[in-house]
This record gives C-alpha cells, sequence and structure tokens, in this order.
C-alpha cells in the first residue's frame, strides 16, 4: 500500500511537471500524505480482524479520498484498485465483496457511464477484471483466514501444553512434598516411638542387673526383639521410598507385579484382576490408578491385620472403577481426617486432580476403597495427556 501511494506522488509530482504546477498538484499531494497516514495509524494499533468496523469506516475514507483525488487529477484514479486487494485481506468475503462492486460501479460511472452503450466491449472488459479479481482474492482471503485460524489453534496448544508442563511440575513438587510428610509421619510413629522405649528400658535394664540378673536378661531379649522389629519397619519405609512411579512401564502388568511382590513379602493372599484395556489409559490417569493401589496397599500392610486383599480394576467407558478391598479390623471413625493419616488424604487429592471420585467404606469386617474416573476411551486419553 505505502509502494502505491508513493507511486501515485510520483505520478503527482511528473503530472506537475510537464503540464505546470497549480493549486490541484498540491492538494492531491496533501491528500496522498493523509492517506499515507490513515495506513500508519492503521498499522501501528494492528487493527484485529473482529473490527470490521473500524475496518470499513478506513477503506471508506479511503475511497473519499480518492474520489477527490481523481475529481481534482484524473490521472491518479487507478490508485482505488490498490486498496481492493487490501480490503479482501482484511475484511470478511461480504463485505469486501459489496465494497469492491460499490467502487468498481463508481470507477466505471465516473469514467463515462453507462459503458454497456456505448463501449460495450469495455464495460464488459471491466466486469470480467472485476469478476476475476474478485474470484482470486476471495480464494486469498480463505488462505488468509484459515491461517490465520491455525495460528489461533497453535497458540491455543502451545498456551494448553504451557499449563499442563506447569501442572505437572506442581504435581510432581507436591508428591514430593507428600513423601516427606509420610516418611516423616512413619520416622515418627515407628522409629522415634522404638527409640524412645529403648531409652527407658535400657535405664531399668541397667539398674535391675544388680539385683536381679536372670530378669534383666530376659528383658534383653525383649529389647533385641523390638530393635528386630523396628529394622523391619525401618526396612519398609525404605522400600517404600525406593519404590519407583509407573514410568513407562504399561499399568496391568505393573500392577499384577506389585500384588505379587506385596503377597510375597507379607504373606497374605492377594487377588488381582485388571483389565487389558488399562494398558491404553493415558499416562496421568495410570500413574494416579498406580499410586492409590500402593497406598492402599500399604495402609493393609500397616494397620489393617487383613488376611485377604483383592484389587479389581475395569476400564469400561465412560469409567474406569478400581477396588481395593481387604478383610481386616476396618478404620477407627474419622480417620481421613485425622492428623496422621495423610495416605488417605493424598490418595483423594491424586484421584479428584484426574476429575474422579474417592470413596472409602469401612467396618468390622474389612475395609473398600472405590477410585472412579472418567474416560474419553483409552486411547483419545493417552493421546491427550501426551
Amino acid at each position: 500500500m505505502v509502494a502505491s501511494v508513493v507511486g501515485a506522488l510520483a505520478v503527482v509530482i511528473y503530472h506537475a511537471y510537464t503540464t505546470g504546477y497549480t493549486w490541484r498538484h498540491g492538494l492531491v499531494a496533501l491528500l496522498l500524505v493523509v492517506q499515507l497516514a490513515l495506513f500508519s495509524v492503521m498499522l501501528r494499533y494492528r487493527l484485529p480482524a473482529e473490527s470490521e468496523r473500524l475496518l470499513i469506516g478506513y477503506f471508506v475514507a479511503n475511497f473519499i479520498l480518492c474520489a477527490l483525488e481523481f475529481w481534482l487529477l484524473p490521472v491518479t484514479g487507478w490508485l482505488v484498485f490498490a486498496y481492493l486487494g487490501q480490503m479482501y485481506g482484511m475484511l470478511s468475503p461480504r463485505p469486501a465483496l459489496i465494497l469492491t462492486g460499490a467502487v468498481t460501479a463508481l470507477a466505471l460511472a465516473l469514467g463515462g457511464w453507462p459503458l454497456w452503450r456505448s463501449q460495450p466491449r469495455l464495460f464488459w472488459g471491466a466486469a470480467a477484471q472485476w469478476l476475476a479479481i474478485v474470484t482470486f482474492m476471495v480464494y486469498v482471503n480463505h488462505l488468509i483466514q484459515t491461517s490465520r485460524e491455525r495460528g489461533r489453534l497453535i497458540a491455543e496448544l502451545e498456551a494448553a501444553q504451557r499449563e499442563l508442563a506447569a501442572a505437572q511440575q506442581r504435581e510432581a513438587e507436591l508428591a514430593v512434598l507428600r513423601e516427606r510428610e509420610r516418611l516423616a509421619r512413619d520416622l515418627h510413629d515407628s522409629l522415634g516411638h522404638t527409640l524412645v522405649a529403648l531409652s527407658v528400658q535400657l535405664e531399668a535394664v541397667q539398674r535391675l542387673y544388680r539385683v536381679d540378673p536372670v530378669q534383666a536378661s530376659a528383658q534383653v531379649d525383649e529389647l533385641k526383639a523390638l530393635v528386630r522389629a523396628s529394622m523391619e519397619a525401618l526396612r519398609r519405609s525404605l522400600a517404600g521410598l525406593r519404590t519407583p512411579g509407573l514410568g513407562e512401564r504399561a499399568l496391568r502388568p505393573a500392577l499384577q507385579a506389585l500384588c505379587v511382590e506385596f503377597g510375597e513379602r507379607t504373606g497374605l493372599t492377594v487377588t488381582c484382576q485388571v483389565d487389558a484395556a488399562a494398558n491404553t489409559l493415558g499416562p496421568a490417569l495410570a500413574e494416579t490408578l498406580w499410586r492409590v493401589v500402593q497406598e492402599a496397599l500399604t495402609n493393609v500392610e500397616k494397620h489393617a491385620q487383613a488376611r485377604q486383599v483383592t484389587v479389581e480394576l475395569a476400564c469400561a467407558s465412560p469409567a474406569a472403577q478400581l477396588r481395593v478391598t481387604d478383610d481386616g479390623i476396618g478404620l477407627p471413625p474419622g480417620a481421613e481426617s485425622a492428623p496422621n493419616r495423610f495416605g488417605l488424604r493424598g490418595m483423594r487429592e491424586r484421584v479428584e486432580g484426574v476429575g474422579g471420585t474417592f470413596t472409602v467404606w469401612s467396618n468390622e469386617r474389612g475395609t473398600t476403597v472405590e477410585v472412579v474416573v472418567p474416560l474419553i476411551s483409552g486411547r483419545e486419553v493417552a493421546d491427550e495427556a501426551r
């Protein structure tokens, strides 16, 4: 557009040089400078494509200026056609079509209307040129709009990816904090209490050896048993720290292996029933279900005094349903809200973080942990999570 206006200024200067300068040349040059200023303002503020009223006002103002320039110096009449292509690049097809048709008709009228009678070939030639320009520009407008839409979608996708990365970072940090809380609780509940008990009993044994060595020796045996139990509890805590996340493993074989290892370590009877469709779940859902089973089995080992455990995972649209059931002594009232029950709260937060529901049923015959998470389809969930 700048090149067209500058070219028109050059034409005006040449015309003034060859025919003699008049006030018309100066006024047309001033109008051309105004058009350059309007174009600069439009670029400066980058009018959005949705502000069609402002854009239409911009083109109407320029066409009025072009009409004045043509009236003053007909040699500048061609400049109006430089705005036709610009309209198709900035306006939607309907207003661009109406404005270009009106401008073309006005240009033909100013050139001697009606041409279709006096010079039909010139008229139909101009009409054919306008139709060709319209067809080409409509196609170009379609390409521009498609490009803008793709750009918008790409920008939204990049923003979503940034939000997902930030959410994953927050989840990782939250997981670290939860693990620290769990480790602090385990060390306080097991090793801390044991060390206090050992300190008290060792002082008692030291005093008892002088008066009753046999009884003191029996208490030493009890202390050794307590130390061994504490070491086993510490090993369990360290094993929990070393347990990796799901990572790249498929969910079904990972859960089966976890249940087998749990049964061998604790001596409990473990039944594991997992749908093959579990392997198609997205990484976020699979990791959540894996962590819930892991924490639920840890709670069974520590607190339930159970003999049997059942892990069931069914994956059928519209939801995946996980159940971990034991036949232990059940949970005490208000277990989830108790200050030291970080595991239950952590499981609920994980599940609700992926849009699922977390429910716990418990009585004297055992405890059931149920998780329901919504699905689109396995593969779609996996693709979306990636």
